[in-house]
């Protein structure tokens, strides 16, 4: 997003306290996704009360709650078209949501046990999951198409390049992979230092890879070459969410650790030093950047969502 180059220029270091941001409630469960629609106006939540939640983003008022998953939700994601919603849950099956009405369109089986990810293709025509089967399934409109197999642990992560060429999946088993879309072959397996990999996010632009770890670290990766760029450090817990805002200025990472409040890190990613901590109420699990203006949300295992509006 164009404002969110001022965000860069206002040295923020200590810690904000957490009543800056909006709070969202509703959910009796923890919230383990969050995504905000193309246009900004919107934004889905996904929970452990088995259910997915649709908010406007400006006023923070509930506009529905989805119904049908039978167990935890763990991942949400909009097409780009902001027309159909993806959800992952616990119960072993995706979603396919009608946005506008709220109805289920379809319900994928493809996975053996929970599925602990989702992502949709840039250009709306595929879908990725990533299971606690070890497994990735590329997904073609509610058929899949494809198991990418080569992870021997907990799918945790998956996401598309910005092009669609490239399927990102992280996984417990310590590594990243990287798969050919078009070929359903593997590129590259890239290992952060025997460190489970708990999220990944790919920048806009394409030549950068994220990745939150167990032990509080960020990895930074040329996603071409695979060789490591920074090693972000601060965290003091488990790396569950990373997020680049929309002009690939900033990466956000979020972290929980069971036993205090999380933070979220603001980096600068033109030369990786931190910018910003922002406080939340609960470990954060999810994070997501507005497409369309400088603002951010965070999911918690305290069931809230926060939304900061970012200084501009």
């Amino acid at each position: 997003m164009r404002t969110t180059a001022a965000l860069l220029a206002v040295t923020l270091v200590a810690a904000q306290p957490a009543d800056d941001a909006r709070t969202l409630k509703g959910h009796t469960g923890w919230v383990g996704g969050v995504a905000f629609s193309p246009d900004g106006k919107r934004l889905a939540t996904a929970s452990a009360d088995k259910t997915v939640k649709v908010w406007d983003a400006d006023t923070c008022r509930e506009l529905a709650t989805l119904k049908g998953h039978t167990d935890y939700v763990s991942a949400v994601a909009w097409s780009p078209d902001g027309k159909t919603l993806a959800s992952a849950s616990f119960d072993g099956t995706a979603k396919l949501w009608d946005a506008a009405t709220g109805g289920v369109k379809h319900t994928l089986t493809g996975h053996r046990g929970v599925v602990m990810a989702v992502a949709v293709s840039p250009d709306g025509k595929a879908m990725a999951t990533g299971g606690i089967d070890t497994r990735v399934v590329l997904w073609d409109a509610r058929e899949p198409v494809a198991t990418l197999d080569g992870h021997k642990s907990w799918v945790n992560a998956v996401a598309f390049t910005p092009d669609g060429r490239t399927l990102v999946s992280g996984s417990s088993d310590n590594t990243i992979r990287l798969w050919d879309v078009a070929t359903r072959k593997e590129r590259m397996v890239i290992r952060p230092n025997a460190a489970e990999v708990r999220s990944v996010a790919v920048s806009p632009d394409g030549k950068r890879l994220a990745a939150g770890t167990r032990y509080g670290v960020v990895k930074v990766f040329d996603l071409a070459t695979g060789a490591e760029v920074a090693s972000l450090k601060g965290h003091a817990g488990d790396v569950w969410a990373v997020a680049f805002s929309a002009d690939g200025r900033t990466l956000a990472s979020g972290d929980g650790d069971w036993n205090r409040p999380g933070d979220v890190r603001l980096w600068d990613t033109a030369g990786w030093k931190e910018r910003a901590a922002l406080r939340h109420t609960g470990e954060v699990l999810a994070l997501a950047f507005d497409p369309t203006r400088p603002r951010l949300a965070a999911g918690s295992w305290d069931k809230t969502v926060k939304v900061w509006t970012l200084p501009r």
